[in-house]
């Protein structure tokens, strides 16, 4: 689709990047870190400058709490965090909830772990999430959820009662939410971005994924930010 709308030179509304180059100042401070020898193997969690950076972020802008040291990775974009999270936490046979519309890559994922989808379709206009059709999906054999928010394609950003709705399913279900919030930062008309994480018992059961792609608008760096307890990140 993307190289039809270069093509044809139409508006394309399926790319996941911008139109412009990214701030300046980061793309500056790149080039000074490959310059001053930061090219070799990190700790397998990532460096801790930036897990320390990550901490610092997400207290400012979510007011989350997070140890750097135990309850943030660094990983190779978004979606090896998604793969890995679901590789960790569904066994061949467990179910797995997700939300249509969603991004393609969602189920080859979940079927690669051997997961077996169960989708709540969203109705337009607001794509908002309800009792009937969670109760729908979720079953005794639900191990994960995997919800994006903001929402790629529809653009909806999901309200603290839709966060409530679907913590308590998963605390009920005993069910590990996986959280794709990487659109968190593109938000507009005064919406706020609001994480499951923080949601009231929660933070035991949610894997968070973000993009500092996504973030700086320099979507080939590849650079995910995984957050979850301890005890998840030990799985």
């Amino acid at each position: 689709m993307s190289q039809l709308a270069r093509d044809t030179g139409a508006v394309n509304l399926g790319q996941g990047f911008p139109d412009d180059p990214g701030p300046l100042d980061v793309r500056r401070k790149a080039a000074e870190a490959v310059v001053d020898g930061w090219n070799q193997y990190p700790p397998m969690m990532g460096l801790p400058e930036l897990r320390q950076a990550t901490a610092t972020h997400y207290k400012h802008w979510q007011g989350l709490d997070l140890d750097p040291g135990s309850e943030i990775m660094v990983t190779s974009g978004a979606t090896e965090a998604i793969a890995g999270a679901l590789m960790a936490l569904v066994s061949p046979g467990d179910e797995v909830v997700l939300f249509e519309p969603m991004y393609d890559a969602y189920v080859p994922l979940v079927r690669r772990a051997g997961g077996i989808p169960k989708f709540v379709t969203l109705r337009p206009p607001h794509f908002g999430l309800s009792e009937e059709a969670l109760a729908a999906a979720f079953t005794p054999r639900t191990k994960v959820v995997l919800f994006n928010n903001p929402l790629n394609p529809t653009a909806t950003i999901f309200s603290p009662t839709d966060l409530d709705l679907l913590a308590d399913f998963c605390i009920r279900h005993d069910a590990v939410a996986i959280c794709d919030e990487v659109w968190e930062h593109v938000v507009f008309d005064g919406r706020r971005h609001v994480p499951l994480l923080g949601r009231p018992d929660m933070r035991e059961r949610t894997v968070k994924i973000s993009s500092a792609g996504k973030i700086f608008s320099l979507t080939g760096w590849k650079v995910g930010l995984v957050m979850a307890a301890p005890s998840l990140m030990k799985v």
